[in-house]
C-alpha cells in the first residue's frame, strides 16, 4: 500500500485542483470545502438515509474513510464511528475534520482493509466509500469485513460504474483507478461481494462526485442530467450495493 500512501500523501501535500482525469485535493478529497457543498451533503444523507435507515448502531467501520467529506452526514448513524484509511495524510485530514467539526465520537487511524486491526463481531455495520477499486485484493477486504461484522450485520459499498462512458474513461487513464475497469461492472461487482454476503438491494447512483464550476459544472450537470432521463440505472455513474452477513455460521 506504500505506492497508493505516496500518491495520496502528494495530492494531500499539493492541494491543487483535478486535471483532467487525475483528482486533485480540492475539488474531491478537501472536507473542509465539500462538506459545505449543498449537492454533495445531500447526496451522502439520501445515500445514508436509505442504506443505513434511521437505525443507530453502537459501532460503525468505514474502511477507506479518505479525508472524511461526508462525516458529518454519517455522524449520527452510530454512537462510535471507527474510520481505516491507508494514507497516514488522508487520516490526519480527517482527524483535523473531526478536531474542527467536534466529531469526538470518530476513531480514526492508518492501516489497511486487508488486515483490519480489530477482533471478530465488533461491528454492525461496515460502509467501503469508492474503496474496492483501490485494495490490492477484494477477496481478502470482503473476507474482513465478515469477519469485523456481527452476524445480522450490514455491509454497504460505494463504487463507480464502470459501464457509463465518463466513468469509464475517467478510470482509464490515472493508473491508481484503473482496477475499476475490471472490478466496476455491477454484475462482477456483486458476484465478488455475493461470495460472503447475502444482497439486500442494488441501486444505480446518477451522481459524480468532483466538485466543479462553471462551464464544466453546467456540462456535469447536462450529462447527469440526460442519464437521468433515461432511467437506465446499471448504466448511472455510480452504484449502492447493500448486503448482510448471514445469521447462519
Amino acid at each position: 500500500m506504500t505506492g497508493k500512501d505516496d500518491h495520496y500523501s502528494k495530492t494531500v501535500a499539493e492541494g491543487k485542483r483535478t486535471r483532467f482525469a487525475r483528482c486533485g485535493f480540492k475539488d474531491r478529497f478537501d472536507p473542509f470545502r465539500l462538506s459545505q457543498v449543498p449537492r454533495l451533503r445531500r447526496l451522502y444523507e439520501m445515500l445514508f438515509s436509505e442504506f443505513l435507515g434511521e437505525t443507530r448502531h453502537e459501532r460503525l467501520l468505514d474502511i477507506g474513510c479518505g479525508s472524511g467529506i461526508y462525516f458529518e452526514a454519517l455522524a449520527t448513524y452510530a454512537a462510535t464511528i471507527y474510520g481505516v484509511d491507508a494514507s497516514f495524510s488522508m487520516a490526519s485530514v480527517a482527524r483535523a475534520f473531526c478536531r474542527d467539526r467536534e466529531l469526538g465520537h470518530f476513531a480514526l487511524l492508518a492501516g489497511t482493509a486487508e488486515a483490519l486491526p480489530y477482533p471478530g463481531g465488533t461491528f454492525d455495520t461496515v460502509i467501503a466509500m469508492d474503496v474496492l477499486h483501490h485494495v490490492h485484493s477484494v477477496d481478502r477486504v470482503v473476507g474482513e469485513v465478515y469477519r469485523v461484522l456481527k452476524p445480522g450485520g450490514r455491509f454497504f459499498v460505494f463504487e463507480p460504474n464502470i459501464l457509463n462512458p465518463l466513468v469509464w474513461c475517467a478510470h482509464a487513464l490515472p493508473r491508481e483507478e484503473r482496477l475499476a475497469l475490471v472490478r466496476n461492472r455491477p454484475a462482477t461487482l456483486r458476484t465478488m461481494l455475493e461470495t460472503r454476503f447475502d444482497t439486500v438491494r442494488w441501486q444505480g447512483v446518477c451522481a459524480l462526485i468532483t466538485e466543479t464550476a462553471g462551464l464544466r459544472r453546467g456540462m456535469i450537470d447536462l450529462y447527469l442530467a440526460l442519464w437521468h432521463w433515461t432511467g437506465c440505472e446499471t448504466f448511472y455513474p455510480r452504484q449502492a450495493w447493500l448486503g448482510v452477513k448471514p445469521e447462519r455460521n
